[in-house]
């Protein structure tokens, strides 16, 4: 397990964050980020361009984790929870964008619309975390 790959990408992640949002990456190094970091280090690429494909898993992982602790009954935790998603989603995009991985990008932005339509049948998001584990192998197969 390389956690230096994961801290720097958790370290470059809060760089991103923007300071008004309030948004605090917790439990961003998870079995499912850890397995995914691991994939990661099977495939000869750039260590900036790991940081970049582990940091967008990050984000789908956080923003998935998020939206799955909606809670009808409290309408404020509710909203903040809807709003936090959307913008680790947002920064998904931008961090992709910025540094240049399109292929990455049209690669996620199906899966994670999967994702969030899988989640309205089964609120269990362990078995999505695999599949993002499989996009990104297969990804990785088809880039290298």
């Amino acid at each position: 397990m390389d956690m230096n790959l994961l801290q720097d990408t958790i370290a470059m992640l809060q760089q991103h964050i923007d300071a008004g949002t309030e948004i605090e990456l917790t439990d961003m190094d998870g079995a499912p980020v850890q397995d995914i970091a691991n994939l990661l280090n099977a495939y000869e690429l750039a260590y900036s361009r790991k940081m970049t494909v582990l940091a967008c898993c990050m984000l789908i992982h956080a923003a998935i984790t998020r939206h799955k602790k909606l809670a009808v009954q409290d309408n404020s935790n509710l909203t903040r929870s809807i709003l936090d998603g959307d913008y680790l989603t947002g920064l998904l995009y931008r961090l992709a964008v910025k540094r240049k991985e399109w292929k990455l990008l049209s690669r996620l932005l199906p899966f994670h619309k999967r994702v969030q339509l899988a989640l309205l049948k089964d609120p269990s998001p362990d078995r999505l975390f695999r599949e993002l584990e499989h996009e990104i192998d297969a990804y990785l197969k088809r880039s290298a």
